[in-house]
């Protein structure tokens, strides 16, 4: 008589990139502790500095599966390649260096992947601030990514935002102009069950090694925004099931210092706005979905817009957004047709020029 056997237990990799945060990470690390599993491997890509990084890591390694890798150049997306070659799981979850896990967070990803044809999953991320190292919650918020935010539903809205084909009932989704929008009509049922989203945050999120075989995140950034979208929509485009679950979460400390934190606030906004503006060139050529004309409408809409506010209202915030917004395209639009002509131009170099 033939005997079923037991299924075995994935393995977990945890890959965390951390600079300068050694006061933080080992509120991380310490709740990976007591974790409701034990059997996970933790990797810390390092970017070498003087605040006992290293020494808080060497505390912790008597008590968890640590891997210390150096990263030696680049920024957030070069350091969560150097954890993915590395990485031997079968599940790889990232946190951010002060995101801290709930116990079952571990246990709960597994869980997850039992589901059919799941590629890819992301949790809630709390936010909280430290005092006297006690998690402290804010009193107006639960949650950084769930907003149940009713917006008016106006053609132009509708004309801007409106999703790829296949995603139309995605909690996170990309639209035909290459940017990235919650549906604010699912939000509700994201607060409490599973719905299908291009992932989250990449303070908490996984996919599978399977799934994501051949992925690498976009090196053509500095502060790595929408890479969580590029990696949703890739397994996604791979016919894997990509989702939230407001069940596993984090809580994110509040404390005033971004990855970014070393950038000045001017050429921090112009890098948002741009690497933001940016998804649509990233994907376009790969996604056909993606339209030009909806393109060039939003962005016809956004500048009216913003003219309005700067001629009308007297808001000179808006003045350098609309620089930046212009010097997205131009670099968007060399990427293009760098593309089409072989060339192995990447916007790295143009954005770099920001930090100078």
């Amino acid at each position: 008589m033939l005997q079923c056997q037991k299924r075995q237990t994935p393995k977990v990799s945890v890959i965390i990139a951390t600079y300068k945060r050694g006061h933080l990470l080992g509120h991380v690390l310490d709740a990976l502790t007591t974790q409701t599993v034990d059997d996970f491997e933790v990797l810390i890509i390092v970017k070498p500095s003087s605040d006992e990084t290293e020494q808080v890591i060497a505390k912790y390694s008597e008590k968890l599966k640590i891997k210390m890798i150096i990263q030696k150049h680049g920024y957030v997306t070069h350091a969560l390649n150097l954890g993915l070659k590395n990485a031997q799981g079968e599940i790889i979850v990232l946190l951010d260096d002060d995101a801290i896990p709930f116990p079952n967070l571990i246990q709960s990803y597994i869980l997850a992947y039992t589901l059919p044809e799941v590629g890819g999953v992301a949790g809630d991320v709390i936010p909280v601030s430290l005092k006297e190292n006690k998690i402290c919650l804010f009193k107006d918020t639960s949650s950084e990514i769930v907003h149940s935010t009713v917006l008016e539903n106006t053609f132009v809205r509708r004309l801007k935002n409106r999703p790829l084909k296949g995603l139309e009932n995605y909690f996170l989704y990309i639209s035909k102009a290459g940017a990235l929008y919650f549906n604010h009509k699912i939000a509700d049922r994201a607060s409490s069950q599973i719905v299908d989203s291009l992932l989250a945050k990449g303070a908490n999120l996984s996919f599978s090694s399977k799934a994501s075989s051949g992925f690498q995140f976009p090196t053509s950034c500095i502060i790595g925004l929408t890479f969580e979208q590029y990696l949703g929509w890739y397994l996604w485009k791979k016919g894997y099931r990509v989702i939230f679950n407001p069940e596993i979460k984090v809580y994110h400390i509040h404390h005033g210092q971004s990855l970014s934190r070393n950038i000045k606030d001017k050429k921090r906004a112009a890098l948002f706005c741009i690497e933001e503006k940016l998804l649509f060139y990233r994907l376009y050529g790969d996604e056909s979905e993606l339209s030009m004309m909806y393109r060039l409408v939003s962005l016809l809409m956004e500048t009216i817009i913003d003219i309005k506010n700067i001629c009308l209202h007297k808001k000179t915030f808006c003045i350098p957004m609309v620089k930046n917004k212009f010097f997205a395209e131009i670099i968007g639009l060399r990427w293009f047709i760098c593309k089409k002509l072989g060339s192995n131009y990447t916007p790295l170099s143009d954005l770099e020029k920001i930090l100078k």
